[in-house]
């Protein structure tokens, strides 16, 4: 409750009406703050799976009756699943499943982060989509240290139709993406042209992938999710540039 209102009652003499409109306020206004802190969206399922080292992985799986594509949402650092929260009821709009993962270290997943292995649950989280009913493919997306386990992750990925990366780099915490930019699967990458790392990287990504990687520049410093909040048209252009795959 804010502060101000709370000082406000306490300085007036006890009165019963006045008791009574303060619980009324109070029933309002706890259901409306409970709301606002779930994640997301409560159309999700919650998802738990193990991972080779026998660590629990915890997402939110978002599925409408049907056969779709499907697309993994991997989350920047500092971050969880629900700073997705303005690309995933556009991509549901669109028709796709949508399956938003808790990197190691962060979220429900907790524990401690290991970015080789975390690239390995990218290829498990996949794995458990895949034989979910009605998944046609799977694509990905991520965001600063996700979007070079999205690249690295569709490399990996038998049968990935493609992967989306908001301000990736050439090696972030060890995550090389080399290889991946060079394995010859659509990427789309999206970055602005003074953020630290990417103005330099995404155009040498640019040079060795050639014509498979398509590039959404931007001008400004703004880093991953937060281009979301500057570009309103971002969330479209991304949803439009996978179901072109």
């Amino acid at each position: 409750m804010n502060k101000s209102l709370l000082k406000m009652w306490s300085t007036m003499k006890p009165n019963p009406m006045r008791l009574i409109m303060l619980f009324l306020f109070l029933l309002i206004v706890s259901p409306l703050a409970a709301q606002e802190a779930v994640p997301l969206s409560t159309s999700g399922v919650d998802v738990e799976i193990t991972a080779s080292d026998g660590k629990t992985l915890y997402g939110s799986y978002f599925s409408a009756e049907g056969d779709a594509k499907a697309v993994i949402l991997l989350h920047e650092l500092y971050t969880n699943r629900s700073s997705w929260t303005p690309l995933v009821q556009p991509l549901l709009d669109a028709g796709f499943k949508v399956l938003a993962v808790d990197l190691r270290g962060y979220g429900k997943t907790k524990g401690k982060i290991n970015w080789k292995t975390a690239q390995q649950d990218t290829v498990v989280w996949a794995d458990w989509l895949k034989a979910q009913p009605g998944v046609q493919s799977v694509e990905t997306v991520g965001s600063s240290m996700g979007a070079n386990l999205a690249l690295n992750g569709c490399a990996a990925i038998s049968g990935c139709l493609g992967a989306v990366a908001l301000s990736p780099g050439l090696n972030y915490f060890g995550v090389s993406t080399t290889d991946a930019v060079q394995a010859g699967f659509p990427a789309l990458i999206v970055y602005a042209d003074r953020d630290t790392y990417p103005k330099d990287d995404v155009p040498q990504m640019k040079v060795l992938g050639g014509d498979h990687i398509e590039l959404l520049v931007y001008t400004g410093r703004t880093h991953g999710v937060g281009l979301f909040k500057d570009h309103e048209e971002l969330a479209g252009t991304i949803v439009n540039w996978l179901a072109g795959r």
